[in-house]
């Protein structure tokens, strides 16, 4: 009998041996690395990144200031007034951010409606010891110096303050009408962009008063001031608190 040759026959059931097949396995594992490393940073980036809510040298900056007076022929009006210092910086999660606006946001919540006041750099103000402009007083001793300062010159409490980007408003504006649990929920960039005192209770607060009353229609000005000799052959701006306080309508006309 003739030999026959035996057939040969692949079993579906054992993978095939390739000479690629270790090359793609590494490339893929390199692949996955990567990725798992580009993932891992990220998180961890914004891990970092501080969520500045409640901030306590802002709040005891808040608790020691004075009381407003009442000028001459004006009354403190009856209206429930927040104010809320925004010290505009260029970067709130830098080390030392540098100063570039400040303003105080004034809104009445009886009447509907808010002061966006700008208060210029080079504002006159004492810091307990000596007189000195606002961005100085920032430059040398922060953010938390510059609350009861500004307060005393502008005869207006603050009710509470913040270091934010200079879109913070409009972040805030851009959840109008999605309500609070939209800005819990996607707010974080939010929360990013802000250093304040206050709780994020506070924040949800002032931003659904923000969002009633409308960022297009706050009033805009520029704080009524002068212009004196410093003397140091230099000058700087002082607040009229009297007319500031009447223009956003905290000081009304005495009966």
């Amino acid at each position: 009998m003739p030999f026959r040759q035996r057939e040969r026959f692949e079993r579906t059931d054992v993978p095939r041996y390739s000479p690629y097949r270790n090359a793609i396995a590494i490339g893929v594992l390199v692949a996955v690395g990567v990725l798992l490393v580009v993932l891992v940073s990220t998180l961890w980036a914004k891990a970092q990144k501080p969520i500045s809510v409640g901030n306590e040298s802002l709040s005891k900056s808040i608790q020691a200031q004075g009381q407003v007076t009442s000028p001459d022929g004006y009354t403190v009006s009856q209206d429930s007034f927040t104010n809320i210092l925004v010290l505009t910086v260029d970067d709130v999660n830098a080390q030392s951010p540098k100063l570039t606006k400040a303003q105080i946001l004034s809104l009445d919540a009886t009447a509907r409606k808010g002061t966006l006041v700008t208060i210029p750099l080079d504002a006159k103000v004492n810091d307990g010891k000596a007189d000195v402009r606002l961005r100085d007083l920032y430059s040398g001793s922060g953010a938390s110096a510059c609350i009861v300062s500004l307060s005393k010159a502008a005869n207006l409490r603050m009710t509470h303050a913040m270091l934010a980007s200079d879109d913070v408003w409009d972040k805030i504006e851009s959840y109008k009408g999605a309500g609070v649990s939209a800005l819990l929920s996607h707010g974080a960039d939010l929360l990013y962009s802000i250093n304040t005192d206050m709780s994020t209770g506070d924040l949800m607060d002032v931003a659904e008063l923000v969002q009633s009353i409308g960022v297009n229609n706050l009033k805009r000005m520029d704080a009524p001031a002068s212009q004196e000799a410093d003397g140091a052959g230099g000058s700087w701006s002082v607040l009229n608190s009297a007319q500031l306080g009447a223009d956003i309508g905290i000081m009304v006309p005495a009966a």
